[in-house]
């Protein structure tokens, strides 16, 4: 595991683009943390380094939202409203998970954690006491190896590691 220490949301955000710089089609990013921890805007940072312009808002209400880019998809889900996996099985987007031309980001995995695979990238988001901008984000990779490149693109961003 990987922890970060984030002091403004564009740090969360620059985390965000270095998982993006690690992952490849077909693979699944699960955010997790409580509400307003940034998990959007990390997925931003995430989307802008795919190539993809324009607004990333948070699928709250549509479940999903794919991005297109001539690099990669981004399938943007928020599983917030779900109750469970039942759900999102008979909407089938349990389909997409993980999609065949794209990324998916999943926040709240929680409410569906059966449905989610176990190889996967895993980032909870935390409050930091006293510090409202700042958030401590514990990073799992599906690999040693990976957590390794993700360790050596951190400190080659200046981010703080913990």
């Amino acid at each position: 595991m990987v922890c970060v220490h984030c002091k403004n949301e564009q740090e969360t955000e620059r985390v965000g683009a270095l998982l993006g710089r690690l992952m490849v089609c077909s693979e699944v990013l699960l955010l997790s943390g409580e509400m307003g921890t940034g998990k959007s805007v990390l997925t931003r940072g995430l989307a802008a380094q795919l190539g993809i312009d324009g607004p990333v808002p948070s699928p709250t209400f549509t479940i999903l939202l794919i991005h297109e880019s001539s690099k990669i998809n981004l399938y943007h889900f928020d599983l917030y409203r779900l109750e469970n996996e039942d759900e999102l099985y008979e909407m089938g987007l349990d389909e997409m998970i993980p999609p065949d031309d794209g990324i998916a980001v999943i926040e709240w995995p929680q409410n569906c954690a059966s449905a989610m695979p176990d190889k996967c990238f895993r980032v909870e988001l935390e409050y930091v006491a006293d510090a409202p901008d700042e958030r401590v984000l514990n990073i799992e990779l599906p690999s040693v190896s990976r957590e390794q490149d993700f360790r050596a693109l951190v400190l080659e961003s200046g981010i703080e590691s913990i």
